[in-house]
């Protein structure tokens, strides 16, 4: 089992009265989940806008002596997009997100094993409250990412450190946005080694926003 990656503690005086400590006892969060190797990122959910397409492909056959064709459904493509804002509300926020948002973006670059070769499908599991959740409750969805966006918003101010951390940083030299964006397209990966039967036809990780 793969270790948990390694990433800077943020917790006790320096998470207090910060966007992420209002978001985690909301219970706001985005959470993404690379499940190759279990690393997991959270970010507060501060989403702008979000889409959810589903795009169903049908096929058609004629039959002998038909004027209209047989229409059968092939398959149904699920897109997800959204926006999301991160802020950071000190120099400590800044440098935890910045770390987050390091690792989800490493997060869609292949493992790669001992002997040079890549290991593991590209999966990152996505739970967006009740937007994104599969059938256990708490539970995100399977998605590939297409694309992901990161842009940073200097108009908004930046956040400067007195002395820079060189751990962090080779040229010890820390400037922060105080807020970013990112922007993230995803293809959902619905499990299919359920068999449906009559009285429940459709897979329990079928979308669904609540209510099921």
């Amino acid at each position: 089992m793969t270790s948990p990656a390694d990433m800077r503690v943020y917790s006790g005086a320096a998470k207090n009265y910060s966007v992420a400590d209002w978001a985690e006892r909301q219970g706001y969060v985005i959470r993404f989940i690379h499940e190759p190797t279990r690393h997991q990122v959270e970010f507060p959910a501060l989403i702008s806008d979000f889409t959810d397409t589903h795009s169903p492909t049908f096929g058609q056959t004629h039959g002998a002596n038909m004027h209209d064709p047989i229409i059968t459904l092939t398959k149904t493509d699920r897109e997800i997009s959204f926006t999301m804002t991160v802020v950071n509300a000190s120099i400590d926020e800044a440098r935890y997100n910045t770390q987050c948002v390091n690792l989800l973006i490493q997060m869609l670059y292949p493992s790669v094993s001992e002997d040079g070769s890549f290991v593991g499908k590209p999966f990152i599991n996505i739970h967006l409250m009740n937007f994104l959740e599969g059938a256990v409750a708490g539970n995100g969805i399977t998605c590939v990412v297409s694309s992901l966006n990161f842009g940073v918003k200097f108009a908004d101010g930046v956040i400067n450190a007195d002395e820079g951390d060189t751990t962090l940083n080779r040229s010890g030299k820390e400037i922060y946005p105080q807020s970013l964006e990112i922007n993230i397209s995803a293809k959902a990966v619905i499990a299919g080694d359920r068999v449906p039967d009559r009285a429940n036809p459709l897979p329990e990780n079928y979308p669904s926003y609540g209510s099921k």
